[in-house]
């Protein structure tokens, strides 16, 4: 097994061609195909002081906002909208030469359909709706409907196959799933996912209540920067890679 220096890519032409091809499904179906999305540090922390985006990079950000341009739909979890204040998509000025048509609507999964989830919903022209669970009560979904948002109900069963029943019912072809990731382990526990894109952050996190090294201790959490020195994998393995400590760049 041959360790390599994994390909560079960046903002330029040929590299934004490479991230647009590598996001291309690999076996188009007629069902919607749904697309996750997953950001950690190098030791497995997903968040830094409670939010995802404290980890993300200037690629990161390539990469979400060529899924987004992709998508017809972005599915997100209730905690993840209220805690990363969600909005309306807008299409990357990167991207939009490669997309036709409007943003895609953003779709948050509810199993309550809280007040701070209809005010963080309305007011924004049907582009960010609701998708309630089957259970919910309807005075919530008719309080939600009086401040002009648009809420879809899941049906009964399996909420995977609720979300995708849903996706085909929108005609979108690829949905965009972005969080968080208890809503994550059940779409992926159901079969309902079919890509997963992974993000590693090049840092570690150490301290802070969200760190996996030394949780807990202190208020805030040490960034440990890294640079990723090689890479390889293998049919029997999975995906190995070595990092040289002190050299990240932000």
């Amino acid at each position: 097994m041959l360790s390599t220096r994994p390909p560079a890519l960046d903002d330029d032409p040929a590299s934004l061609d490479a991230i647009w091809t590598a996001l291309q499904p690999d076996q188009p179906t007629g069902a919607p195909m749904i697309r996750a999305v997953m950001i950690s540090s190098i030791d497995g922390t997903t968040t830094v002081d409670g939010r995802s985006g404290g980890l993300g990079t200037p690629t990161d950000r390539l990469v979400y906002d060529a899924m987004r341009a992709r998508a017809d739909l972005v599915l997100v979890g209730s905690g993840t909208a209220l805690a990363e204040r969600y909005g309306p998509a807008v299409v990357s000025p990167v991207w939009t030469d490669r997309r036709t048509g409007p943003a895609p609507t953003v779709l948050v999964l509810t199993r309550s359909l809280p007040d701070r989830l209809i005010d963080l919903c309305a007011g924004t022209d049907d582009r960010v709706r609701i998708a309630a669970a089957h259970e919910v009560g309807r005075q919530r979904i008719e309080a939600a409907r009086a401040r002009g948002v648009r809420v879809h109900v899941l049906d009964p069963g399996p909420t995977g196959a609720a979300v995708r029943a849903l996706a085909s019912r929108l005609h979108a072809r690829e949905v965009d799933f972005e969080g968080g990731p208890r809503l994550l382990g059940t779409l992926l526990s159901e079969g309902a996912v079919d890509d997963l894109v992974l993000s590693v952050a090049p840092e570690l996190i150490v301290g802070g209540d969200d760190s996996t090294l030394t949780p807990g201790h202190g208020p805030g959490s040490t960034r440990v920067p890294m640079r990723v020195v090689s890479a390889f994998t293998c049919p029997r393995g999975g995906l190995y890679t070595r990092w040289a400590v002190g050299e990240g760049v932000r």
